[in-house]
């Protein structure tokens, strides 16, 4: 535990200072915008967080599973898998830039209902290619326990979120809102990779170590199922969002309301984020150990914490709902209901992941697909079904299908958390 919190207190006050600046970002952009440009920016948003899954296919949770187990080796055993996950990554960020490039038109007319000569497409194919390039390296420093490097680079990134965003909203509105998102992310990227190479020089190993062919299966046998299970989440959300604006009476203004109570759902499950990112190296460094007893308790004790945080963070908001809903005009109070089940979700949401974590550290991550699938499935049939009331039904949706999944992971994660230690 020691170690644990040694982690996620570089790790809390880097997530802590990313969502402090979305935050305040979300409140000045769903002002500036309104309901339906803020919705124009969510669906963008859904459909960056969507392609990047398919950048990085998995290599994020192999590099957080098998890392920990490499440094047992050496340092460059860990760079060898690092390298490996890097090629295959270079790999698939090529064929969705030509992908991206030629579906411009399609995703300015049809999904953000933009005039097919827009450049906006464009550079959300370079925010796609940045956020997967962000997310993996923040994975690599995590595994090497350097929060205070993600700490750097998160300080460095809310300053520029909120000195930028807003004032490229103010100038040029949703376009300017969304390049600027951009190259937050780009200076987000440089200065991980200067941290990750300063990190290589101190171990001196290069940057250039081959990687090993033999390590290619775990992208298939481990990386491919955790994939598939990432690669529901966004992509399900996007497609629920896609419904409200082509079914629900209130169009993209109902997709603004959803995306902004969404966006809340994040702070609600703050804490439960920030420590699952730090978590899962030590589980898999105990399950390397063999120590099933120190697993099971760890286990416990933070599915309890995140479950009690967000319960503390949840039971203001949702008290003071009508009045957040309020500040944002008629078409966000209207729908104000919808904050309160999204709030509601996250607490069952909280304390999900280290169940999770449990299936993927005995390597069961074909039965956290299955729950992944039966979630998906669940949400969109329930959107569908009730698109009509706009944003509650996609918020319904969530409640639902997350109280299903949380009981599946506790029935699926028992049997490996009643095992014995060696």
């Amino acid at each position: 535990m020691r170690r644990f919190l040694k982690i996620a207190s570089w790790t809390m006050i880097a997530f802590a200072l990313d969502k402090v600046a979305q935050t305040a970002v979300i409140v000045f952009l769903a002002n500036v915008l309104g309901a339906a440009e803020y919705g124009r920016l969510t669906l963008a948003q859904g459909f960056v967080n969507s392609a990047q899954l398919f950048i990085v296919l998995g290599a994020g949770s192999v590099l957080a599973r098998y890392i920990p187990a490499m440094l047992e080796e050496s340092f460059a055993r860990a760079v060898e898998i690092i390298n490996l996950c890097a090629l295959t990554i270079l790999s698939t960020a090529g064929v969705l830039t030509l992908a991206g490039i030629a579906g411009a038109p399609f995703l300015a007319t049809f999904v953000l209902e933009l005039p097919a000569s827009s450049p906006i497409p464009y550079w959300i194919v370079a925010w796609i290619l940045l956020t997967a390039v962000n997310g993996l390296l923040l994975t690599i420093m995590l595994s090497f326990e350097k929060g205070r490097a993600m700490g750097e680079v998160s300080l460095v990134g809310a300053l520029i979120s909120i000195v930028a965003v807003p004032l490229s909203a103010m100038h040029a509105g949703f376009y300017g809102a969304a390049i600027a998102l951009v190259a937050v992310e780009a200076a987000k990227a440089t200065l991980l990779i200067v941290h990750y190479l300063r990190l290589l020089g101190a171990e001196g190993v290069s940057p250039l170590t081959p990687a090993r062919r033999s390590d290619a299966p775990l992208l298939l046998t481990f990386g491919v199922p955790v994939f598939l299970s990432s690669a529901l989440w966004a992509p399900t959300m996007w497609l629920a969002q896609i419904m409200l604006k082509q079914f629900s009476p209130g169009g993209l203004a109902s997709v603004g309301v959803f995306g902004f109570c969404n966006n809340v759902l994040g702070i609600v499950i703050l804490f439960s984020t920030i420590t699952n990112r730090a978590s899962l190296p030590i589980m898999s460094s105990l399950k390397a150990r063999g120590d099933h007893g120190a697993v099971r308790k760890f286990t416990a004790s933070i599915v309890s914490i995140q479950m009690l945080s967000a319960l503390v963070v949840g039971l203001p908001l949702v008290i003071f709902s009508p009045y957040i809903m309020s500040q944002f005009g008629p078409e966000f109070f209207s729908e104000r209901l919808a904050l309160v089940v999204m709030v509601t979700a996250g607490v069952f949401i909280s304390g999900q992941q280290p169940l999770v974590n449990v299936l993927l550290i005995n390597d069961r991550p074909i039965t956290n697909l299955a729950g992944m699938a039966a979630w998906s499935m669940s949400l969109l049939v329930i959107t569908y079904l009730m698109v009509g009331i706009g944003a509650l039904a996609v918020a319904y949706a969530v409640l639902a299908s997350s109280i299903l999944r949380g009981l599946f992971l506790v029935v699926a994660a028992s049997r490996d958390l009643g095992r014995r230690s060696r």
